[in-house]
């Protein structure tokens, strides 16, 4: 990539001080760890049927990490990242279905905290534990717990919750 000649250049590197340096790196470093992780979890998402047909599956997989502001009140000592996963799936319907889910990085592992996914007939939100369905055919939401769901929920949250998460808590080998 070219420079810009319009950008200032500057005669001698800016001195930083070795200790700006050190967390800077291991700010990077644990940065760079989260984002494989969730990398490593979305490449498990790939594996995952949603319904009986072969290519039933997430498609078009993209992860998002980005670090959250630790001198906000309760922020902590420990690097705090967020993520998101946005992908396509592939169920036997007239279009592509929609997912988007939101995790939190804390204490070494990523939490799995909520999302939606969108078809072209109904939606379904997500928080931790709990789901709401508003369907294009009612009127009215349904909102239960995933446990107490019937097992012809085929959602896409579900099995990431339970298969690729430990109870929407990462894993860890």
């Amino acid at each position: 990539m070219a420079a810009d000649a319009s950008l200032p250049v500057a005669a001698e590197p800016a001195q930083v001080s070795p200790q700006l340096v050190r967390d800077g790196g291991a700010e990077h470093s644990s940065l760079a760890v989260a984002r494989q992780r969730l990398e490593a979890i979305a490449e498990a998402m790939r594996s995952i049927r949603l319904c009986n047909r072969p290519n039933c599956r997430y498609r078009d997989i993209a992860v998002n990490v980005w670090p959250v502001d630790l001198s906000i009140p309760g922020g902590g000592a420990e690097p705090l990242y967020e993520g998101s996963i946005d992908a396509m799936i592939d169920r036997p319907s007239g279009s592509l279905d929609r997912a988007h889910y939101r995790l939190q990085f804390r204490q070494g592992r990523w939490q799995l905290l909520g999302g939606e996914e969108v078809s072209d007939v109904s939606s379904f939100f997500f928080e931790g534990d709990t789901y709401e369905v508003f369907s294009a055919y009612g009127t009215r939401s349904h909102k239960a717990k995933l446990a107490e769901a019937s097992s012809n929920l085929r959602v896409g949250y579900r099995e990431l919750y339970y298969r690729v998460f430990d109870r929407g808590q990462e894993r860890l080998h």
